[in-house]
């Protein structure tokens, strides 16, 4: 109520102005139009103005002194020693570069430090050579990157050296790689300094190597930052490697070394797979460093035997039990006789493709074979090899088990004729053996009871060395050639038994060979006739032997008695 009245009561005339209160809003309406609009045309204006006003100029780099000096200008400094440095720049080369626009902005004195010398204008300190000059810069590339002295591939074990190469030597200058691009030509990189070798050996071996590296394999697979042993450096080059060294003798000796081929070796893998031990290195064979270090010394040496027989004693450093029987063996004597092709160890078991020499079993006759081929044609078509060869049986006897296998003998040698028949028997008197094959197991024995080996199992015992021409096993069967004694080129068929035997006995008639009773023992199927007289004599002569002892004691029971007899009587008639 009151509010009301209060509304009432409010004068709504200005006497005082001569205006009404009507008149005072209408004019406020119209002011408050007129600013906005002035204030749209001030913001017309505005953005019409910016929208015509040309670009703010950028701050110049802070290079730009220095480019508008050193760009399109082909001055050059002197500088102490005679070079002259080159003092324009190409900022298209600066800007392809690492460090370029791809990359945070990097100025020029950035790398140019300490800023102080390098204000123009330049002081007049001058660098005493363009290496030095560069030297200075590299230094600074360590304010961002890791310093030289822990990065700097191929060179931290040379340190020392004053030529090692510097940051910009390897990435360059205004111009620097990127590491990926280095990577993907490693060698490229390193051939900006090293073209020149002074050792023949290294010029031979990096011509050889240049085409064969890539990023895989490159200069850093044998010039790396970490010491490697002896073993990784014959590795290192020797498995690249495909060249021959020509041998005074005009032979030639292959440079290349397999690595699987070693590792299949009897001295490789297998060392672990069988013994548990570690494989053979390079340096545990060639361990005179001396020798066999790089650059290699010139060697002396004139032919392929010379340098096969020299392993021997290699070979000796290890199997040292082996290589004294070898030295005595009838190779080994040989040898130190001037004979250079008697067998070595590497013509046996061969060098870095060492393997089981004894399996499979047919591979020891090859062995042998590779030196004594026409012996060993011979035995490929024996009883005893086609059996080895053709049905792979391993009971039958190889070369190794006649004649040693380090430790071979002279066959030629008396001792060696007088021990062959228990040689044979090794196998032809097991029985157990023997009875696989249904082979009767009596040849030794009746071979011995005979004349023939009765005289040399005599010789044997008393005079070993000493030659006899009685009969031995290889003299009626074979040596090397014995086929089976039913086959119609065996020596001992009855067809071929007369010329057997007419190798000692030339003078043996047509039925020389019947009175020959081979190894088989008189018997109902065998020597029937010899066998009822040996049993005729075999009851004869102790029945005779009996007969007679009967008489004999009947006689001598008769002697006694009588002489008792008489004594008695002749002791009754003194009584009487």
């Amino acid at each position: 109520m009151n509010y009301v009245n209060r509304q009432k009561s409010r004068p709504t005339d200005f006497p005082s102005w001569g205006v009404t209160r009507g008149q005072i809003t209408g004019r406020r309406q119209a002011a408050r139009i007129a600013f906005l609009f002035c204030m749209g045309i001030c913001l017309g204006l505005l953005l019409t103005v910016s929208a015509h006003r040309p670009a703010t100029a950028q701050q110049p780099p802070p290079d730009s002194a220095c480019r508008l000096c050193h760009t399109d200008t082909d001055e050059t400094l002197a500088l102490p020693d005679g070079e002259e440095l080159s003092l324009g720049i190409d900022p298209t080369i600066i800007d392809a570069s690492v460090h370029g626009g791809h990359s945070p902005e990097i100025g020029c004195t950035d790398c140019h430090r300490p800023h102080e010398e390098y204000l123009y204008p330049h002081t007049a300190a001058q660098p005493e050579s363009r290496t030095a000059f560069l030297a200075k810069v590299a230094e600074s590339c360590s304010s961002c990157h890791l310093p030289a002295d822990q990065h700097n591939p191929g060179h931290l074990g040379v340190l020392d050296n004053s030529n090692i190469p510097n940051c910009v030597d390897c990435h360059g200058g205004h111009d620097a790689t990127s590491a990926a691009s280095m990577a993907a030509d490693p060698v490229g990189t390193c051939l900006n300094c090293h073209q020149e070798f002074g050792d023949p050996q290294s010029v031979q071996v990096h011509e050889e190597f240049a085409h064969t590296l890539d990023k895989d394999k490159n200069c850093t697979t044998c010039h790396n930052d970490q010491a490697i042993s002896p073993n990784q450096k014959c590795e290192s080059c020797h498995t690249l490697l495909q060249s021959e060294k020509t041998l005074a003798s005009g032979e030639t000796l292959s440079l290349h070394l397999d690595l699987a081929e070693l590792a299949e070796s009897v001295h490789g893998l297998h060392l672990i797979n069988t013994d548990g031990g570690a494989p053979l290195k390079c340096a545990d064979c060639h361990v005179d460093m001396e020798r066999y270090g790089f650059p290699h010394p010139e060697s002396n040496v004139m032919d392929l035997r010379e340098l096969q027989l020299g392993m021997q004693n290699i070979c000796g450093d290890c199997h040292e039990d082996i290589y004294r029987q070898q030295l005595t063996s009838v190779h080994g004597k040989a040898q130190a006789y001037g004979t250079m092709v008697a067998a070595s160890c590497v013509d046996c078991h061969g060098s870095h493709d060492v393997e089981n020499p004894s399996v499979p079993r047919e591979k020891i006759s090859q062995t042998c074979g590779n030196c004594h081929s026409t012996i060993n044609d011979q035995y490929e078509h024996s009883v005893h090899g086609a059996a080895l060869l053709g049905e792979q049986n391993p009971d039958v006897p190889v070369c190794t088990d006649c004649h040693g296998v380090h430790d071979i003998g002279d066959p030629r040698t008396a001792e060696f004729r007088l021990s062959s028949p228990e040689m044979c028997g090794k196998c032809h008197a097991d029985k157990e053996l023997m009875e696989k094959y249904d082979i009767s197991t009596n040849v030794f024995d009746s071979y011995v009871s005979d004349f023939h080996g009765t005289t040399v199992a005599l010789f044997e015992e008393q005079s070993p060395h000493e030659e006899t021409n009685k009969a031995v096993c290889y003299d009626c069967h074979g040596v090397h050639d014995i086929l089976p004694a039913t086959d119609e080129n065996s020596h001992i068929i009855r067809a071929n038994l007369l010329v057997t035997c007419r190798q000692c006995h030339p003078d043996a008639g047509d039925n020389f060979p019947d009175a020959w009773m081979s190894h088989f023992e008189p018997s109902l199927e065998h020597n029937t006739l010899v066998f009822f007289v040996d049993w005729f004599y075999r009851l004869l002569i102790p029945g005779v032997m009996a007969g007679f002892s009967l008489f004999i004691g009947a006689d001598i029971y008769r002697t006694v008695r009588n002489r008792y007899s008489r004594k008695k009587g002749e002791k009754t008639d003194d009584i009487e």
